[in-house]
């Protein structure tokens, strides 16, 4: 069924993903390795230092403790780095930022297309191979034809560019960002909840609603002003591909546009009995408008 509008924020922070993160099984191996690289360290350097100590009376007694704290140390040492460098890395991806960090040289407004789909289709297996839980959200600016029939192309995309620069900033390092049309911005949320996933696209319709753009062959001129329609979808166990989260977030999409646009909608919808009543629009293509400079 069509989920209900969401004119108020939900109230507090993003749910935490009920499953464990990904790396909780990197370090749990860590740590059994910690151990056993102690006990290993400490029995090869008590063989190594026995033939040289065994011949001094004080030395045998206390070449065992001292082999022990010695191999112990090593075995920390050698467990504890690289546990600690993938916790570092952990919580780079967990802390707000501006698109992927291994995005290489993506603009602060997002990445191509391409490389979108492409990490995205990397977290979306790991989801579901841990179950950490992600989401898509679709966002589509409303009435963007009449907008640029009126205020003409380089309007339209001012508008994008700003919904783009003003989203990016509030993401995770870890989320992915990217123009995914002519009027349409794409955003993969990784280790989210549906909760946490309509908490952000409410947030994206509210910041939306208050940018004031100028246009940029008038800039003293009246300022661009614009909603957007959003639709949501959350990682289930129906969505076997990356593929098939997409067209339910795009199904959603269609559902906030035909409940009038300024709104947010999650899946699954039921779009079968709205289409046969003609209320739903078109699907927009979601494929990136030629460079008119090519």
């Amino acid at each position: 069924m069509m989920s209900e509008p969401t004119s108020q924020p939900a109230a507090g922070a993003p749910a935490a993903p009920t499953q464990p993160p990904r790396a909780a099984v990197p370090l749990a191996w860590l740590l059994a390795l910690l151990g056993v690289g102690g006990v290993l360290m400490a029995g090869a350097v008590a063989l190594a230092l026995m033939p040289w100590l065994g011949g001094l009376s004080w030395a045998a007694a206390v070449a065992g403790p001292v082999s022990a704290v010695l191999g112990a140390t090593a075995g920390l040492v050698l467990a504890g780095v690289p546990m600690a460098l993938l916790v570092w890395k952990l919580a780079r991806e967990l802390e707000p930022g501006s698109g992927r960090a291994d995005a290489g040289a993506a603009p602060p407004a997002g990445m191509a297309r391409p490389l979108f789909m492409t990490l995205a289709e990397r977290e979306f297996a790991r989801a579901r191979r841990y179950g950490t839980g992600a989401a898509l959200v679709l966002v589509d600016i409303d009435r963007y034809a009449r907008l640029c029939e009126a205020r003409g192309l380089a309007a339209g995309d001012a508008v994008l560019a700003q919904l783009l620069c003003l989203t990016a900033p509030t993401l995770r390092t870890a989320d992915v960002l990217t123009q995914f049309g002519p009027a349409q911005m794409a955003i993969f949320l990784v280790h989210a909840d549906a909760t946490g996933a309509l908490d952000v696209a409410e947030r994206l319709r509210e910041r939306s609603e208050q940018m004031e753009v100028p246009h940029p062959d008038n800039p003293a001129g009246p300022p661009l002003r614009v909603t957007v329609s959003t639709g949501v979808a959350h990682l289930r166990p129906a969505h076997l591909n990356l593929q098939a989260l997409v067209e339910d977030a795009q199904d959603a999409l269609i559902a906030a546009r035909a409940a009038g646009g300024n709104c947010v909608r999650a899946a699954p919808v039921d779009l079968a009995s709205a289409s046969r009543t003609g209320a739903l629009p078109e699907r927009r293509r979601t494929q990136p408008r030629p460079n008119k400079d090519a």
